[in-house]
């Protein structure tokens, strides 16, 4: 019993650092708990994003409330429940897909692809023009998108559903650049539109998950938990960041479980499969390949720009 508390408390700390980096670039951290489950707990393939997926809409609710009452409000509702038309009938098909897929490497390795170039063009994101929060949610209007860029928005929301259902990761690995690059959100916008549209996403895949008996409640609670204090310091960090950094957080952040996912360090320095720190090693190696080049050629662009001025 004291061992197992004892682990209840680690891992509400851990989800303590999880929320508060998640709420604020607007994913629901199971990037990082469901390679925590697999790896350090042992929980399967079906029972680690089920699990993850609570923790989620734990974040989700806590997140969207602390948005909710900022001033200004940086949540577009309409927005929000736009996209979760799709995300929530993708969140069930992901579920689904799980529960009958044996190897679902096939679609890692498609969904880390299709993620990447997102996240480079995050990293290289620059600055259009100065503005506050207020300022930036006063211009946006959803009537100026195109029927074409709804559609593809629609579409990104159904995939993040889907990301969700079948991976746990709350969808907002693929929401917040749906919100932010095709539906033109102020960046500190998507990220709360993000949490509020996350609500609905994880909601259905956990109502799903628990249906069919895949949630670890031990676990569960335990991160939600800390998952809950994270998401209020994140949603207040995330106000004293400007757009473009966030942006770019988001980006480096999103590399690794991209990397992860589709366990390139594994097939690279373990192919085997029989050393877990050889693969994690891995990732973190070409982890920093992408990111390092990336950081040197911003900081090039910085001194350039400083010596011109």
């Amino acid at each position: 019993m004291q061992e197992m508390l004892m682990d209840a408390v680690l891992i509400a700390i851990y989800a303590i650092g999880v929320g508060t980096i998640s709420s604020m670039v607007g994913i629901g951290g199971g990037i990082f708990n469901t390679p925590l489950l697999m790896i350090v707990f042992l929980l399967s393939e079906q029972f680690a994003p089920a699990t993850a997926l609570v923790a989620a809409l734990f974040l989700a609710v806590a997140s969207s409330i602390a948005y909710w009452r900022q001033d200004p409000r940086p949540i577009i509702p309409k927005v929000g429940l736009f996209l979760a038309i799709t995300t929530v009938p993708g969140s069930l098909i992901g579920v689904t897909l799980r529960t009958m897929i044996q190897s679902p490497y096939v679609l890692r390795l498609i969904f880390g692809l299709a993620l990447m170039p997102v996240a480079i063009r995050m990293l290289f994101a620059v600055r259009r023009e100065k503005g506050d929060i207020a300022s930036e949610l006063a211009r946006y209007s959803m009537s100026d998108l195109t029927d074409k860029k709804l559609a593809i928005s629609l579409f990104g929301g159904f995939i993040g559903g889907v990301s969700a259902g079948l991976l746990g990761i709350g969808g907002g690995a693929v929401v917040v650049p749906v919100l932010a690059v095709l539906m033109g959100l102020p960046m500190h916008a998507a990220v709360a539109t993000s949490m509020f549209t996350m609500m609905f996403t994880a909601s259905a895949g956990t109502a799903m998950n628990y249906i069919q008996g895949y949630i670890n409640p031990y676990y569960a609670i335990a991160l939600g938990v800390g998952m809950l204090v994270g998401a209020q310091f994140g949603s207040r960090f995330a106000t004293r960041v400007d757009s473009v950094q966030l942006k770019r957080i988001f980006g480096v952040i999103l590399v690794f479980p991209l990397v992860r996912m589709m366990r390139l360090g594994q097939m690279w320095l373990d192919p085997l499969g029989t050393s877990v720190l050889m693969s994690t090693i891995g990732d973190i190696v070409i982890w920093l390949i992408v990111v390092v080049p990336i950081g040197l050629f911003r900081l090039y662009q910085i001194r350039k720009n400083r010596l011109e001025n």
